[in-house]
């Protein structure tokens, strides 16, 4: 005799958190791709900021500078809450960007140099 719920029999409760588990984890996923391409967007938005700002300084426009540091300011900090956001997928998920490196390599190989 099968097992039963209030509403049903239990396999349909089972299969649903499956369902609802999957659907999460695909959810996660496309997030996941998403943050991790507004990370790249960032990062070559700071890179274009930085040589903008030694651009500015060797036109010796200091206010120039200034601002392209600002604005350099607002997007490291903004990269720093994507890297919060997609760190905390990462925790719940376990979930790896295709072609990521992981911190432990990144650093790993930086140490070699």
């Amino acid at each position: 005799m099968p097992s039963l719920t209030m509403n049903g029999p239990a396999r349909a409760v089972e299969s649903s958190a499956a369902v609802r588990q999957t659907a999460d984890q695909l959810q996660a996923e496309y997030f996941l791709c998403l943050l991790a391409q507004s990370r790249r967007h960032l990062d070559h938005r700071i890179g274009e900021s930085q040589k903008a700002i030694a651009t500015a300084e060797a036109a010796g426009d200091l206010d120039g500078a200034r601002n392209f540091r600002r604005m350099a300011r607002c997007e490291e900090q903004d990269r720093q809450t994507l890297d919060g956001l997609i760190e905390n997928l990462h925790r719940r998920f376990g979930l790896r960007v295709p072609g990521e490196v992981s911190k432990i390599r990144r650093t790993a190989r930086t140490v070699v140099r």
